[in-house]
């Protein structure tokens, strides 16, 4: 059967108090059948306060964002292939949050529960289930440990700084969304640093001017553009803060100088700019004494240059993205810083000769751990940073690598550290540009974490005189970095702990689902419910199905197809079903449908019972007892109402044959009675004189209907007896031969007045069976006094007793006594119905008195007289055949006559002694036996 799901177990509840957006769009038309409130509230205005159930998602997402999503929601819908988006950058809260990144994912799902009360969300079919969840933080720190790496990997390189800025602007551009922006430094002729767009000046003035160059750029009109570092610069206002500046609209700051925009091949001015400054790393400041407890003199720290983030149009920026710009200008600062020291090592290198002095004053500058070595890995020098980090003295100088670290209090927790040969591992790594991360426990026992790169320095013929390896503490970033995992990992277990929460949840409901689901199926009335608002069915059983099919109700081809009915009916209105099948009260009147109780349970909310019928397609009578009930919500109002269809045909059918039954009997009783109060009447009258003959012609014919009386009687207490099981058997040995013979003499009477003939066939030498004999005479008393009735005149009736063996042919097992008619036949529902108790289907079936060949209505006296059909005869012979262990079997087709037979078992001696003793063993329930049965044959 279908019914419809979620009315039980709602998970409406889990999914309004989680942070993942979940959505249910309808995979035929994309309406919304649910969303939780998390994705809603992510929506744009209105659609984020409003009631969105029912609405396609056309009109409700942007146009950029419906071009993208739309075809892969068809998609999904068309062919059931899950999608899953890890990382989806939306440019959507900009103004909030900046860019952020979303994992979506789309499935299409069966139908389900609906988790929404609209008439839209009852829809019963495939479902588009969306889930985004705000992955943002990860990216984020993924993207900006991505950058750190890979800048970290280049600033070894001669060609460092071009690579490092480069790295910046692409990491700007995945981290915040930025498709304009660019790296402006501060133009410093002193430096040693290559910056792209000026070569280094042959002759240093005595006053060098500053000024701003943009020496990485996207996005840009032009880079032709270097104004001096002054107030009209953001550069010269960000050295002044001290902070990042955020100018939303810059129509109102015109005295600032920016670089123009290139907007799809025309140069225009920004809308909106973001400044970040790039602080100098390891800057040395003189701290001064504090001469008043109330002041203190500050320092700014020295400014390398700016990050610029430029948009077209006037926008503001949120508080998250620049600090992520912030941070990442701390990092990116050290690149650049280091990337030109570097250079300058890479040039020392090269003219080591020349320019000795100078190597050691950069050495000793870089903070971080610096060692050359020889190209055999010895080491030539270390800076103060190196020094320090493994304890190393002067005599350091010289040692081969491994002979170095093992001098070092130091211990490296890496696992190239245990090679055979140290030395050829390194050179491999370095030539292979590797970079390690490992742990150490200083000589203080403080655990840190350091980043190693190896870089071969070459001169100009391409041979390596030199190896440089550089210590990182990159310890702080790891421990926020294993923050962030221990996040996600605490995010993910919590997250699978709800997910498991939900498939309990799940599992539970559709385990409720599918018991009530079984309860209606297995219920034997019809179940449906009708939704009150716009009166269609949402759940209907099989019976009640079955029920509206006989009833001849609308509904497509369901009269021809009844197992596609449930689907078929689901979803159409009751009204208009219910409206066409025309229904009678008890008097025969019809029932208008508002008059019903399904009518009055969804209108007035009432409940009521009414009976009622209805005609079939086939032309039968159809009664039911139907119930009615509304169901209510929360706020009393009527939401749906249960109506409950009982076939109480059966029940009329025998409440009507039990009606018959006693109709027939009283009148049965009467004409008997009516016959004995007449006669003692007549004995009576004291003027009347009756010869001695004559009172006892009287009193003999009273002595008869009394005895009519009797067997009457006898027939119901026989019934109860068989309906109880309480007959008692008088076991004995019966001999089949002799046994026919009594028959026939007890049946002289009704053979020669029913102008037909008894045909007694038999099996040569027929064993002895076991059996109570008078019961056994009933029996077949009865099988023949219906086979008399009903057999055509001047027709035979036709008693068989025949041996029955084991497969093997010779061993007997018992006999088989048969009577057969060529009567008029039964159909297969009458067979049914002949065994049944009460059946009138004789009364109402058996021949009329009148016609020609039925036994006389007088006979001669002190013969037995045909009782009339109370539906009991074959009901109590069937009761005793069964008593006896054995089955009634009936042959017979309209026209063919009818064949009744049984089988009694073989008599044996020790079978004959262990039935003695289980009857002498029984309570009896009466000692009266079994009377003659009643004639019910329907054949």
């Amino acid at each position: 059967m279908v019914m419809q799901p979620g009315q039980v177990v709602q998970p409406e509840y889990v999914f309004e108090h989680v942070s993942i957006g979940i959505a249910m769009l309808d995979a035929s038309d994309l309406r919304i059948r649910y969303i939780n409130p998390y994705l809603k509230s992510l929506l744009e205005e209105p659609w984020s306060y409003q009631d969105v159930i029912g609405y396609n998602v056309d009109n409700m997402i942007s146009p950029p964002v419906l071009k993208v999503a739309r075809p892969i929601l068809e998609h999904v819908a068309a062919t059931g292939e899950r999608i899953e988006h890890a990382e989806v950058p939306y440019e959507g809260f900009l103004q909030s949050r900046g860019r952020t990144y979303w994992r979506v994912a789309i499935e299409r799902i069966p139908a389900l529960p609906p988790l929404a009360h609209s008439q839209e969300e009852r829809a019963n079919g495939p479902a588009l289930l969306i889930t985004i969840e705000d992955v943002t933080e990860t990216v984020r720190a993924r993207i900006y440990q991505n950058a750190i790496h890979h800048i970290s990997a280049v600033i070894s390189s001669p060609t460092a700084l071009p690579q490092v800025l480069d790295r910046i602007l692409q990491a700007i551009q995945e981290m915040v969304g930025a498709t304009r922006c660019a790296v402006i430094l501060a133009d410093q002729p002193s430096t040693d640093a290559h910056i792209p767009g000026y070569e280094e000046p042959q002759q240093l003035p005595a006053e060098p001017a500053r000024s701003a160059r943009i020496v990485a750029y996207k996005g840009l009109w032009t880079q032709d553009w270097h104004p001096p570092v002054t107030e009209r610069t953001l550069l010269g206002r960000a050295e002044q803060a001290g902070h990042a500046l955020i100018i939303t609209d810059t129509r109102l700051a015109p005295e600032i100088d920016l670089p123009l925009l290139d907007d799809e091949g025309k140069s225009t001015r920004p809308g909106s700019v973001l400044c970040v400054p790039i602080f100098e790393p390891y800057h040395a400041v003189d701290q001064r004494a504090v001469k008043d407890a109330a002041q203190e003199t500050t320092h700014k720290q020295a400014v390398l240059g700016t990050i610029e983030v430029y948009h077209r149009r006037t926008r503001g920026y949120p508080a998250e993205e620049v600090r992520l710009l912030e941070r990442f200008t701390l990092q990116a600062g050290l690149a650049i810083h280091n990337a030109r020291l570097f250079r300058s090592v890479d040039r020392w290198a090269r003219a080591a000769s020349r320019q000795a002095h100078q190597k050691e004053n950069m050495m000793q500058a870089i903070p971080d751990g610096v060692v050359i070595y020889d190209p055999r890995w010895r080491v030539a020098d270390a800076n103060h940073a190196a020094r320090q980090l493994f304890g190393w003295t002067d005599d350091i100088i010289g040692k081969p690598i491994a002979q170095a670290l093992a001098q070092s209090g130091t211990i490296l927790l890496a696992d190239f550290m245990h090679v055979p040969d140290l030395a050829i591992e390194l050179e491999r790594r370095a030539l292979e540009g590797q970079i390690d991360e490992f742990k150490i426990i200083s000589t203080h026992g403080q655990a840190s974490t350091l980043r190693c790169s190896y870089t071969p320095i070459r001169d100009d013929f391409g041979d390596i005189f030199a190896f440089i390896i550089v210590y990182h503490d990159v310890t702080e970033e790891v421990a926020a970095r294993e923050r962030i995992e221990a996040q996600v990992i605490a995010r993910t277990a919590e997250l699978a702990q709800r997910n498991e929460a939900l498939q309990q949840t799940r599992a539970e409901q559709e385990l409720t689902n599918a018991r009530l689901a079984l309860l209606l199926e297995r219920l034997p009335s019809g179940v449906i419910l009708v939704n009150a608002e716009d009166n269609t069915i949402s759940i209907i059983n099989e019976h009640a199905a079955h029920l509206l099919c006989r009833m001849g109700a609308p509904g497509e081809e369901a009269q021809d197809h009844q197992d596609g009915a449930i689907q078929r009916y689901i979803g159409l209105n009751s009204e208009t079903i219910f409206s066409a099948i025309p229904l009678y009260g008890i008097s025969g009147a019809h029932v208008p449908y508002e008059e019903r109780p399904l009518y009055r349970a969804l209108k007035n909310g009432e409940a009521s019972e009414a009976e009622m019928q209805a005609l079939t397609t086939d032309g039968q009578t159809l009664h039911l007892l139907a119930n009615a009930a509304p169901v209510r919500t929360a706020g009393g109002t009527v939401s749906s109402a249960v109506l409950v269809l009982h076939d109480i045909t059966t029940m009329k059918t025998l409440e009507r044959a039990r009606e018959d039954f006693f109709t027939t009997m009283a009148h049965e009783l009467k004409t008997p009675l009516a016959n004995i109060r007449a006669h003692l009447s007549a004995l009576l009258a004291r003027d009347l004189q009756w010869s001695v003959e004559e009172q006892y012609d009287f009193l003999q014919t009273a002595d008869e209907q009394v005895d009519r009386l009797v067997g009457m009687v006898n027939h119901f207490l026989d019934a109860s007896r068989v309906e109880a099981g309480a007959l008692r058997l008088e076991h004995e040995a019966i001999i089949i031969p002799e046994m026919l013979e009594d028959l026939q003499d007890r049946l002289e009477a009704l053979i020669s007045s029913s102008q037909r003939e008894l045909q007694i066939e038999s099996s040569p030498h027929l064993p002895a069976v076991l059996g109570d004999y008078e019961l056994i005479i009933n029996v077949l008393t009865n099988l023949l006094s219906n086979a008399f009735r009903y057999a055509p005149e001047g027709d035979s009736v036709l008693l068989e007793a025949r041996t029955v063996f084991e497969p093997d042919g010779k061993t007997p097992t018992g006999v088989t006594l048969s009577v057969t008619d060529r009567g008029p036949g039964m159909t297969e529902e009458q067979q049914k119905e002949v065994f049944m108790r009460f059946s009138t289907f004789a009364a109402l079936n058996r021949p009329a008195l009148d016609r020609p060949g039925q036994p006389a209505v007088e006979r001669r006296r002190g013969t037995a007289r045909w009782s009339p059909a109370t539906g009991l005869g074959l009901y109590i012979s069937r009761g005793i055949v069964e008593a006896h262990g054995s089955q009634f079997m009936l042959k017979s087709s309209p026209g063919q006559g009818a064949s009744f037979s049984f089988t009694l078992p073989i008599y044996t001696e020790e079978r004959g002694r262990k039935k003695h003793q289980r009857d002498r063993e029984a309570t009896p329930i009466t000692s009266e036996p079994v009377r003659g049965l009643d004639d019910d044959h329907n054949g």
